[in-house]
Formats: C-alpha cells, sequence, structure tokens
C-alpha cells in the first residue's frame, strides 16, 4: 500500500512540475529577441530544431551534446547578464530543472524508441525561452544605460 501511495503522489508531483514548467513556457515576452542571442551566443537549437521538424534524424551523442551545451551557455547568460542580480528566478530555475530531467529521460527514450521528438522539441522550446529572457534582460538593461548617458 505505500508503494502505491509512493507512485501516486510521484507521478502528481511530476504531472504539477510539468504542468508549472508549461505555464512558465507560455508567458508572452515583449518581443522575440532569441535569434540575437543564439547567433551572438552561436547556439545550436534551432537547426536540431529544424532537423527535428524535417524528420531528419541527427546523431543522438552530438544532439545530446549540442543540448547540454547550449542549456549551459544560456544558464550563464541568465544568470551574469544582468550585473545587478546573480540568481535565477525560481520559473527560471524550475525551467532549468525540467530541462535536466527531459534531458535524461531523452537517453531513456531514446532507447526504447518513445516520443523522442517530443521531448527534443519541448527541450528547444526551453532554451528558446531562456534566449528570449536574455535578450528580453539584455535590451531592458542596454535601454537603461542608454536613458541614463542621455539624461546625464
Amino acid at each position: 500500500m505505500s508503494i502505491l501511495v509512493l507512485a501516486v503522489s510521484s507521478a502528481l508531483s511530476f504531472f504539477y512540475i510539468q504542468t508549472s514548467c508549461e505555464t512558465v513556457l507560455r508567458r508572452e515576452l515583449s518581443r522575440t529577441l532569441f535569434m540575437d542571442i543564439v547567433q551572438a551566443a552561436r547556439l545550436e537549437y534551432p537547426q536540431l530544431r529544424d532537423s527535428v521538424n524535417s524528420n531528419g534524424v541527427p546523431n543522438y551523442a552530438q544532439l545530446r551534446h549540442a543540448l547540454q551545451c547550449d542549456f549551459f551557455a544560456m544558464k550563464s547568460l541568465l544568470k551574469y547578464g544582468d550585473s545587478s542580480r546573480r540568481h535565477l528566478t525560481r520559473g527560471e530555475r524550475l525551467l532549468g530543472l525540467y530541462f535536466r530531467f527531459l534531458l535524461f529521460s531523452l537517453r531513456i527514450r531514446h532507447a526504447l524508441n518513445l516520443k523522442e521528438r517530443e521531448a527534443r522539441l519541448r527541450l528547444a522550446s526551453i532554451l528558446q525561452y531562456f534566449a528570449n529572457s536574455v535578450g528580453e534582460k539584455l535590451s531592458v538593461n542596454s535601454f537603461a544605460v542608454a536613458d541614463a548617458h542621455l539624461n546625464s
């Protein structure tokens, strides 16, 4: 009986986390600035997303490595891109944990050939959210600096 309660509570916890992450991902940003960040940081997830959409089959090891590198780059930009704060927001931390879980589950999904495409698309959407968030923070900061220089 205790194993059943543990399994049900774990499933409900995962469902709650997944729903919370989907809510954060649906948040509309003022502008889509991810392409500037993708080009500046040389991120690979747009090409990976396009290969998923075109039903291409990329090398799994390269795909996993590229996603992991893009995640660490975005995490660093989110953390250290804004000099006024050095930490991630609650939503960003939750998405980071969700990304790590999906990246771990991608290994299992690849081995069992279970909905791997959906997981890759979800990983790419998380990275796009992070890139938009970084772009928004950098544009707000650059406008604030420009305004301060104009007013002085």
